[in-house]
């Protein structure tokens, strides 16, 4: 009752008995001091008792001028000549009313959205400053957690950009951070190991999918130990990828092992196979034993018959239909050896060439390490997929890089295999296998693929001749020639299969 009622009458009353009490003195001085003081009074009462105290102004003013200061004097009536100026008067004094009480909510609500936009600002102000202490105090706890873990950890941000290194793996690389930031984290890898970590990092960080490769890192003190680097992408609330975590697990007696029991398997694998190739040639030899010697036997008599002085043709001619008999029994055996090593159906699927040279470079990798030869890649981008047997194709750049590690056994070092990849531009694909060995004699390059011919004393004159085979039925072409730096280059194409 009192803001709506005796409130807005009290501020109404003494804005106007102050202008009539400033009215009565000043009236002597300048004409009509009335006007400009009720007007005050009346935008006063507006502005600090709000429309109601500004109306009840606009009543107690009219009376006031009317009575006091618009002839006639001292009474209510208003003379004629004066209706259209205390007309005017009264509607200024609403107009003052209406805008001053409206002028005043429109500052008290921006004063009200002020005060409270700032309360929200402090509040809001209060929860980010608390939440980045949270944030901090997290990460503090993390990166303790990081260097009290026994393990190589790091970080990279989202682009795969290397941020921090634990104390573990600055203390293995004897680097303080700044020698392991960005690209240069790379530098501590093996030169050979390097394009397959860093490709594998690449292709990960692309598609936001988890990391892992083994690779040798290099210490302190210069030597280099086999690691299993492994890394995950941790995400924020809305699914984006905010870091990359790394850890690298020292793998060094398990791969030593794995070289020890690779060792032993490869013997074992060469043994089977001069025990296979025993068998198959003593079943072979069984085999042909009959029908070459029946072969021979009629051969024999045919030549008796066709020279005796009455040359007897009758029997001269079942005596060659014999030998042709058992000549196709000696080629059906032959058949029936080759069906053991042909399979009946060739499955063709699309496959990345470079996919699988490097993927055999992982496989052999232990291999030309134990050998101390270095396998480098130079491979063509974009090659087109091509349909090819996966198996087939990788046994041939698997058997062309073992011959090429068997030739560089006692070549002086350094010692170091290239495979290349080129795309021409009919569809073909090239693969070429180069090494810094003796290289081929000149005279028996023509002869190289062709079967059971082999330089090596335990040779079996096969492996070529078989690759050669494969590659044709790609309908490709496989050819060798020696380098001008020495060593040997074998080549082959394969074509996009319809």
């Amino acid at each position: 009752m009192f803001e709506n009622g005796l409130k807005p009458l009290a501020i109404a009353v003494c804005f106007v008995l102050v202008a009539l009490l400033w009215t009565f003195p000043l009236q002597h001085v300048i004409a009509y001091p009335f006007v400009f003081l009720f007007f005050g009074a009346i935008m006063g009462s507006a502005w600090f008792g709000g429309i109601i105290a500004g109306f009840i102004a606009v009543v107690l003013s009219s009376f006031l001028i009317g009575y006091f200061f618009i002839l006639p004097y001292f009474s209510f009536d208003i003379a004629k000549e004066s209706q259209s100026f205390f007309a005017a008067f009264i509607l200024c004094a609403i107009a003052i009313t209406v805008v001053s009480s409206a002028r005043k909510r429109t500052e008290n609500a921006i004063r009200r959205a002020r005060d409270e936009l700032e309360t929200k600002v402090q509040e809001r102000t209060a929860e980010l400053v608390q939440s980045n202490h949270e944030i901090q105090e997290s990460e503090r706890q993390l990166r303790l957690l990081t260097e009290a873990i026994p393990q190589q950890i790091w970080r990279s941000d989202a682009a795969g950009c290397i941020e921090h290194c634990n104390q573990h793996l600055r203390d293995y690389t004897g680097r303080e951070m700044d020698d392991l930031a960005g690209e240069a984290f790379f530098r501590i890898l093996h030169p050979e190991d390097a394009p397959l970590y860093l490709q594998g990092w690449q292709d990960a960080v692309a598609i936001g999918g988890l990391f892992e490769e083994e690779a040798r890192v290099r210490g302190a003190d210069g030597a280099y130990r086999w690691f299993l680097a492994r890394s995950i992408p941790q995400r924020s609330v809305d699914g984006a990828i905010a870091c990359w975590y790394g850890i690298h697990i020292d793998i060094e007696e398990q791969h030593r092992a794995q070289q020890s029991l690779i060792k032993v398997q490869d013997d074992l694998s060469q043994l089977s196979r001069t025990m296979s190739m025993a068998e198959m040639a003593a079943s072979i030899a069984h085999e042909l034993n009959q029908p070459l010697t029946a072969v021979v036997t009629h051969a024999y008599a045919c030549r008796e018959w066709l020279r005796s002085e009455s040359v007897n043709m009758e029997k001269a001619a079942a005596t060659a239909e014999k030998i042709v008999q058992e000549s196709t029994r000696a080629s059906s055996v032959v058949s029936r050896v080759r069906a053991l090593f042909r399979k009946d159906t060739q499955v063709r699927e699309p496959a990345d060439m470079n996919r699988l040279i490097q993927d055999l470079v992982r496989v052999l990798r232990d291999e030309a390490i134990r050998r101390e030869i270095a396998i480098r890649l130079d491979l063509a981008r974009d090659l087109p997929r091509l349909k090819m047997d996966q198996i087939q194709i990788q046994q041939v750049m698997r058997n062309l890089v073992m011959n090429a590690m068997e030739a560089m056994t006692h070549s002086p070092q350094p010692r170091e295999i290239v495979i290349r990849s080129a795309k021409h531009d009919d569809g073909r694909i090239e693969v070429t296998v180069e090494d810094r060995g003796p290289g081929v004699a000149v005279d028996i390059v023509p002869r190289i693929f062709e079967p059971f011919f082999t330089t090596k004393p335990e040779g079996t004159g096969m492996g070529l001749a078989i690759c050669r085979s494969i590659i044709e039925e790609h309908d490709g072409r496989m050819w060798a020639e020696n380098s001008m730096q020495g060593g040997a280059i074998f080549q082959f194409t394969v074509r996009a299969q319809q």
